[in-house]
C-alpha cells in the first residue's frame, strides 16, 4: 500500500503532475484529468467525510489589475494537530483566467462542493464539472493563465 503524501506536498505534487501531462489542455476536460490524476494521492488527513473534499467554481475575479474571470477547481485538505483538534485547511488550487469579456460576465459565477460518502461519487461528480454549461462558452475561449497554488485557511 503506498505511503500516504504529507499534506505540506500538496502543491508540489500537483505541479509536478502538470509537468508530466506534458502540453497541457487548457480546456475544462484537461483541467478535470489533472484533478483525476491529483484525486489518486492520498494525503494524511483525519477519517473524516470533510477531510478532504474539491471545491469547482469560476466568476468574476476582481484583484487582478486586469479585469479577469477565473474557473478552477480546489482540492482542501484537513490539518489537524497532535491531538487530532482542527488546526487549519490547506486549499491547492488549479485555475484557469481568461480576459473577461461581455459574455463571462453574463455567465455570473458559481461554486459546488463535493466530499466523500455524498451520494454522487467522485468521477460523476466530476464528469458533471467536465459537462458543465461552461464549458460550451469556454471552447470559443483561450486561457491567458493557468496557476497552481497552496493556500491555508
Amino acid at each position: 500500500m503506498p505511503r500516504k503524501q504529507q499534506v505540506g506536498s500538496a502543491e508540489g505534487i500537483a505541479r509536478q503532475l502538470a509537468e508530466e501531462m506534458g502540453n497541457f489542455d487548457s480546456s475544462i476536460s484537461g483541467l478535470t484529468r489533472l484533478v483525476s490524476q491529483f484525486s489518486a494521492i492520498e494525503f494524511e488527513v483525519p477519517e473524516l467525510p470533510d477531510a478532504d473534499g474539491y471545491l469547482f467554481q469560476y466568476g468574476k475575479a476582481n484583484w487582478f489589475p486586469e479585469p479577469t474571470f477565473a474557473l478552477g477547481i480546489v482540492r482542501q485538505l484537513e490539518v489537524v494537530d497532535a491531538t487530532g483538534e482542527h488546526e487549519h485547511y490547506v486549499q491547492v488550487q488549479f485555475e484557469f483566467r481568461y480576459p473577461l469579456d461581455d459574455a463571462l460576465e453574463s455567465v455570473g459565477s458559481h461554486s459546488e462542493w463535493w466530499f466523500p460518502g455524498g451520494e454522487v461519487s467522485f468521477d460523476r461528480w466530476l464528469d458533471s464539472v467536465d459537462r458543465a454549461s461552461i464549458s460550451n462558452l469556454l471552447e470559443t475561449k483561450r486561457p491567458h493563465d493557468f496557476a497552481i497554488w497552496q493556500e491555508l485557511v
